[in-house]
């Protein structure tokens, strides 16, 4: 189990800065008035509501820049030709209607974009900003054993990749920050390999967990310094808590306080563990893989062909009785990803560098293979074993004593120096369109850099 899980959430705030966004507060929904070419009375204003029709015979559409709103008569009847404060651009009121009243806070202009106090940037990727993002993170890790001897499992080294979802339709003209809600789709981790008796321990994160309606979401900020290829995203570290009761910048518990830890609100023990997934567990429930045949072992054992087995929950069992063990384990996780790149040729897609830190496990309980539920004992085995996945910065390379028993098996290990953290984001839809996270994990992504 993955002890320093880097699960989630970063790329997710690409989202904001490929669209680019507000720094004026919360999210705002698209529900203000958007003038466009007609006719009727009463004032037209940044933001507001419309208006009652007007009647006459027809006039000219106006245009006009910030701060002026064009003029003209109503339809068949009589009517008052109005003025106001318009939005930024051109604009006059759609047929029928009109500007409302004067209104207040950043305006909607033509484009769907907002106004929020800055000169705005334009570029060829601008249209193509608001819209629903595929996004993915890939993290380079290593790992080892860190508490037994003999080990439970190999040292190794893999990705830890993460997929996430986010829908961005305010956006502000200039690419400042602002909020913006990412949810995340997948998570995928390295398989632990067991040597000494070819078995490999691979944990899962169903697919279907992530959809589920409790949830959390992850409200991050990001910007973008224009809206052409080749211009740079880049987001505000943020922090992913799943199934555990603590804050961003809380002391993380020790395998030997999980079920005693004091937790917010004062709560303790499974109170501090909320059921996020739904599924009458504390914590998220994740899974070990037990059937298929492994592959992507970089050696191979010498007693036989790779099978996979669950957690092991004490050493004899480990050594003993390998095909026993957990299948089943409830966690919290708590994770922080930030990070950058460019937007690429195309205005859909970008890649660049991302940083994770941060990411921490607890377990609280699991189940046996035979479906009994663990003791108290080998619950506590099993939280005091998840591997700390260290993240290799871009340059970076294990450490000299992150070695392999067997020497076959040690030249095989990847000693290459990282390319650290990378994020990849697609534009998969436009703004307010279902996308479901399948969708999201099935997304082509452009290689990183």
């Amino acid at each position: 189990m993955p002890k320093n899980l880097r699960l989630l959430l970063g790329l997710g705030s690409i989202t904001a800065l490929l669209a680019g966004g507000c720094d004026d507060g919360a999210v705002v929904p698209p529900t203000q008035p958007v003038m466009t070419a007609g006719t009727g009375t009463s004032p037209g204003a940044a933001g507001a509501t419309p208006g009652a029709a007007g009647t006459g015979t027809t006039g000219a559409s106006g245009t006009g820049t910030t701060g002026t709103s064009g003029t003209g008569t109503g339809a068949s009847g009589t009517g008052t030709s109005g003025t106001g404060t318009g939005a930024s651009g051109t604009g006059t009121a759609a047929a029928g209607t009109s500007g409302g009243a004067s209104g207040t806070g950043a305006t909607v202009t033509g484009s769907g974009f907002k106004m929020c106090g800055k000169p705005p940037k334009d570029g060829m990727c601008k249209a193509k900003g608001p819209g629903v993002y595929a996004m993915k993170v890939d993290i380079d890790v290593y790992f080892r054993d860190e508490n037994n001897d003999p080990t439970l499992y190999d040292p190794g080294r893999g990705l830890i990749s993460v997929y996430l979802k986010g829908d961005l339709s305010d956006v502000c003209e200039d690419g400042s920050g602002r909020v913006g809600t990412i949810q995340t789709c997948g998570d995928v981790i390295p398989p632990l390999v067991v040597d000494a008796n070819c078995k490999v321990i691979q944990i899962l994160f169903p697919d279907e967990m992530w959809e589920k309606p409790m949830m959390p979401k992850i409200v991050t900020t990001g910007s973008v310094s224009g809206f052409n290829p080749g211009d740079l995203l880049s987001f505000v570290k943020a922090a992913g808590i799943y199934g555990i009761d603590v804050d961003a910048a809380a002391k993380w518990p020790t395998y030997m306080e999980t079920t005693t830890f004091a937790c917010k609100d004062g709560k303790k023990g499974m109170a501090c563990f909320p059921d996020h997934d739904g599924d009458g567990n504390p914590g998220i429930t994740v899974k070990l893989k037990l059937d298929g045949t492994p592959s992507g072992i970089p050696y191979e054992c010498p007693l036989g062909p790779w099978s996979y087995m669950p957690a092991p929950v004490e050493l004899l069992q480990a050594a003993t009785m390998p095909d026993d063990g957990a299948t089943e384990t409830y966690i919290g996780l708590r994770t922080a990803i930030a990070g950058g790149g460019k937007i690429g040729a195309d205005c859909m897609s970008g890649v660049g560098a991302a940083e994770a830190d941060g990411f921490e496990s607890r377990l609280f309980d699991c189940k046996l293979k035979n479906g009994s539920k663990c003791s108290p004992a080998n619950a506590n085995f099993v939280d005091k074993n998840l591997p700390n996945f260290h993240v290799l910065k871009a340059g970076e390379m294990p450490p000299s004593n992150w070695t392999h028993p067997r020497p076959e098996a040690d030249a095989m290990l990847n000693r290459k120096p990282s390319k650290g953290p990378v994020g990849a984001v697609v534009r998969v839809a436009d703004p307010g369109t279902p996308v479901t996270c399948e969708q999201i994990r099935k997304t082509v992504f452009p290689a990183g850099n």
